[in-house]
């Protein structure tokens, strides 16, 4: 009992030694008391996230997509240099609102910024890794909806003499 009790608390112990302190206060993102990025929410929910000297840097989105399989909520991720798009899925089910703790943690995690500056290498990496699969899907859907319909004249029976 005594080894299942001395296990646990080392792996506790050992889990949130690794755990990163990411707060935000007054649109600063800090991790473990050190700046990271600023945010800055916009007028349609969408966050601008700029680094730590306020350069803007990426813009994030939540958006959703309907078609015949039914609704997709996902976050669209604009960089502003480069004019990539990278789209992931939503956060979690009860995805409604995106707060800025959450954006904050997803930021983060990916490992998008370097010394307050974005690290080309994590932008490359999270591009490949998620692509833009929801503009792809909504790029075919309109093209399906926006084919050339084929008009057939109607055949008109011969008179009977």
């Amino acid at each position: 009992m005594r080894t299942i009790l001395a296990t646990l608390l080392l792996a506790a112990a050992a889990l949130s030694a690794n755990a990163q302190n990411i707060a935000i206060k007054k649109d600063l993102i800090t991790v473990d008391g050190q700046p990271y990025a600023h945010l800055e929410q916009g007028e349609a929910g969408e966050y601008y996230v700029s680094s730590p000297q306020k350069q803007r840097l990426f813009l994030v989105r939540p958006l959703t997509l309907q078609d015949p399989a039914g609704w997709a909520s996902y976050l669209q991720f604009v960089f502003t240099d480069s004019r990539k798009v990278v789209e992931t899925p939503k956060p979690s089910e009860n995805f409604r609102i995106l707060s800025p703790t959450k954006l904050a943690r997803i930021i983060y995690s990916a490992r998008l910024l370097k010394d307050g500056a974005l690290d080309p290498k994590a932008v490359a990496d999270f591009e490949v890794n998620y692509g833009a699969p929801y503009s792809e899907r909504r790029q075919a859907l309109n093209q399906l909806l926006t084919q050339p319909t084929v008009v057939v004249p109607a055949v008109a029976p011969h008179p009977q003499p």
